[in-house]
Order: structure tokens, then sequence, then C-alpha cells
């Protein structure tokens, strides 16, 4: 959830910027409870050739456009840069959850169908529970399908093969 995923160019950016409200309650309510809040941003490279042929340069590491967006990032939160989908492929994230001693997974953000979907299943391989939170994750149109329907597969996916809770943030926050 990074300052370019909700720039004008950006794909789905009214469906991302929808949840950014639900976003911030829950975040809040998260943090004052004790929870950490970790956001996995995508840290692009310009030398990235692979990743270049199928997307856009956008959330370039070290610039500006890369960093969480500032209405629901904390001070206290915590940030871990990733290369590609999953939150945990040649990142820290591992290390970093083990550090705050962080046993189980709440994911949210976009796009559910390619990150929350590879970070949900990394993190079973991890060791790690995981819910997904349904109404603070967003699916894009793709492959001759509609948003809500890559939402519904990506979630059915989630929860057979990485064993996630599905739950609102309304569930959640009872």
């Amino acid at each position: 959830m990074t300052r370019d995923s909700i720039a004008p160019e950006a794909r789905a950016v009214e469906m991302r910027k929808s949840i950014l409200g639900k976003t911030k309650a829950y975040l809040s309510w998260a943090r004052s409870r004790g929870m950490p809040v970790v956001f996995v941003c995508s840290a692009r490279r310009r030398t990235d050739k692979w990743f270049l042929k199928h997307w856009e340069l956008a959330n370039e590491i070290w610039q500006s456009g890369q960093e969480p967006i500032p209405e629901i990032f904390e001070s206290q939160d915590t940030i871990v840069h990733k290369r590609r989908y999953s939150g945990f492929f040649g990142s820290d994230l591992d290390i970093t959850l083990r550090e705050l001693d962080v046993g189980s997974l709440t994911l949210l953000g976009w796009s559910t169908s390619l990150a929350v979907l590879s970070t949900a299943l990394d993190a079973w391989q991890h060791g790690y529970s995981t819910c997904v939170v349904s109404d603070l994750t967003v699916a894009h149109a793709w492959g001759g399908h509609t948003p809500q329907e890559n939402q519904q597969w990506s979630l059915d996916l989630i929860k057979a093969f990485a064993f996630s809770r599905i739950a609102t943030s309304a569930e959640l926050m009872q």
C-alpha cells in the first residue's frame, strides 16, 4: 500500500482508494491492541529486466512513491521491502516477524490474486497462520474476469491452500 499504488495512473486506483478509510480504522484498532503493523512495500529497480517485461516501473526503491501511504502509516510501524509478489520472497520479512515475536499474520492490501495470495501461501510454508481481511483487499480485472470474480476466486484459493481464515474487518474488530 504505497504512494505509487494510489497515484492517478495506477491500476484500479478508485477501488484501492475506496478501502483506505476502513483500512485506517482497522490499523488504528490493531495498534491500540498492541499488534505490530508491518508494511510490506514493493521495491522495484530500473535494472529488474524480468519484472519490467511484465509491469511498468512503479514503487521504485528509495523513491517517494515507494513509501507507505501517509494516511495509514504511523511512525511506530515497520517497513519491509519486497522485490516480487510475495512479501517473503527475497525480503527480510520472516526475520522481521520473528524479531517482533509474531506467530500469525493478518493480511490486507492489493492485489488479492497476486501479492496477498503469494504472501499467504509463503506464510503458511514458513509456519505462520494467516487471516485475510476480505473487505480490505482488492483484486483486479484480468483473464476475462471481473474484479469481484477474481476476488472471490483468490479468497477461495487462499482459504483452501494456505489454510487461511477469511474475515471482514468488522468481524475481526468485534
